[in-house]
């Protein structure tokens, strides 16, 4: 069986195609420029008026791009279901001098988060056929409530789902949401291309690449952490279930504060105030725990180098989100080990 993780985030997509018939170090693994950035890159290149279709992906650097060709004096041209990768109110989109339409004729630019013909081509020139019985997608959606702070909307999804699980392997969707715009439309991207697959937060699936690794190494009692560009999110685990979870933007993390923050989240005191008004996503915490390790993840983790341990899942950080992807495929599918 041939399995596709790919995680997809505001710098990099990592990408982890997997031989079930292989061990995970034999496997293909590519670290590319996220597709924002490819299209941002992109953008900053062309002199010409924009003409946008798609679906919604990622923004960030794709949409700072297009503010600075609007600033250049061209004309920005987006489609409704492309048009949501800017704001999720399309009124808003349109006061930024955005012109949105039905549909978009010739588009110059196709807003994605997921290129399969990039990778069939990348597979092809190394003789190998792209074709994944599985396709397992992490990125990050904030979720859209009109009038509300996505902060709040995307911290809603959290606590409200700890009441249904604390199993993280149960984070993730199969089935169109209705309330995650980017996660129904790399949803629609797979069942368009009649790829079978799952699509989940990407917080969390590093959560369960964490988890992956303690396992490894028989760590029962644990907090992992992903200090990620835009958010770190923090859990308190025990016997694989999650008891405690916090969310913040590390811009606003010192390594001092970040430790009061943990170390509150494992006694139990950490209290969601706490953390949102201090502009941070929320807290919500179900017991305290007695952590033998602090594990850590991402592309911000020298922040707490002095405070816990960096986590190797399959021997590299940079497939974390991916190898919890398939664990997580493996407890949906049931399908044994490497």
């Amino acid at each position: 069986m041939e399995i596709l993780c790919i995680d997809v985030g505001k710098g990099t997509q990592d990408i982890l195609y997997i031989d079930t018939n292989k061990n995970i170090e034999n496997s293909i693994k590519l670290i590319l420029p996220s597709p924002t950035t490819i299209l941002a890159e992109k953008i900053k290149k062309m002199n010409e008026d924009l003409r946008i279709d798609g679906v919604v992906m990622g923004g960030g650097p794709v949409n700072k791009a297009i503010y600075e060709h609007i600033k250049k004096g061209f004309k920005v041209e987006i489609s409704e279901n492309a048009a949501r990768t800017i704001r999720d109110d399309l009124e808003e989109v349109k006061r930024r001098g955005i012109i949105v339409k039905e549909r978009i004729e010739n588009p110059n630019i196709i807003f994605r988060d997921l290129d399969f013909d990039m990778l069939k081509n990348i597979f092809a020139l190394i003789g190998k056929e792209f074709k994944p019985d599985f396709v397992c997608v992490a990125c990050q959606d904030h979720g859209f409530v009109k009038g509300q702070s996505d902060r709040i909307t995307r911290f809603k999804y959290f606590e409200n789902k700890l009441k249904e699980t604390n199993d993280p392997y149960k984070f993730y969707f199969e089935e169109k949401t209705n309330y995650f715009s980017r996660f129904d439309a790399i949803l629609k991207t797979l069942k368009e291309n009649k790829y079978k697959g799952f699509v989940m937060d990407s917080k969390i699936a590093s959560i369960c690449g964490i988890l992956n690794y303690a396992k490894e190494k028989g760590i029962n009692e644990f907090i992992g952490l992903d200090i990620g560009n835009g958010h770190t999110l923090g859990v308190s685990i025990k016997d694989g279930k999650i008891v405690g979870l916090f969310e913040h933007h590390t811009r606003l993390l010192t390594p001092k504060k970040l430790k009061n923050i943990v170390d509150k989240l494992a006694d139990g005191s950490l209290t969601n105030e706490e953390i949102f008004y201090d502009n941070g996503h929320g807290a919500v915490v179900l017991d305290r725990i007695n952590p033998e390790e602090i594990l850590i993840a991402g592309p911000n983790r020298e922040m707490f180098k002095d405070y816990g341990k960096y986590a190797y899942p399959g021997g590299d950080v940079m497939i974390t989100g991916c190898v919890g992807l398939y664990d997580v495929l493996k407890s949906i599918k049931k399908l044994g080990s490497f």
